[in-house]
C-alpha cells in the first residue's frame, strides 16, 4: 500500500469532513455515550472544514482517497511568550477498503 501526504487543497473538504466525522464514530463508539454520538453528523464536520479552507491540513491519500489528515495551527490557549502551536488533530480511518 502506497500512502502520500500532501497538504490539503480547499476542494479537498468533503473527503476530510468524512474522515473526521467517521473516525469520530470508529474510535470513540463504546467509550461515550451513545446520546453525544448520536449529535455528531457528517454536515456539521462538513461546515468545520469547508469554512476554514483546510487551512493548516496535511492529508494522507491511499488509491486516491483521503483517508487521514492532521491539522495544526497556534496554540489555543496560549500562556507563553513565544510564538507556538499545535496540533489540533489527527484522524485516521480504521478501515480503508
Amino acid at each position: 500500500m502506497k500512502v502520500i501526504l500532501r497538504k490539503a487543497l480547499p476542494d479537498d473538504y468533503e473527503q476530510i469532513a468524512f474522515v473526521h466525522y467517521k473516525a469520530w464514530l470508529e474510535t470513540y463508539t463504546g467509550l461515550l455515550p451513545e446520546s453525544f454520538l448520536k449529535n455528531i453528523t457528517l454536515e456539521s464536520s462538513i461546515n468545520i472544514f469547508k469554512n476554514n479552507l483546510c487551512s493548516n491540513t496535511v492529508v494522507a491519500i491511499v488509491e486516491g482517497k483521503i483517508i487521514g489528515f492532521c491539522g495544526w495551527g497556534p496554540l489555543r490557549n496560549n500562556s507563553f511568550e513565544e510564538n507556538f502551536g499545535e496540533i489540533h488533530g489527527i484522524y485516521l480511518l480504521d478501515n480503508i477498503k
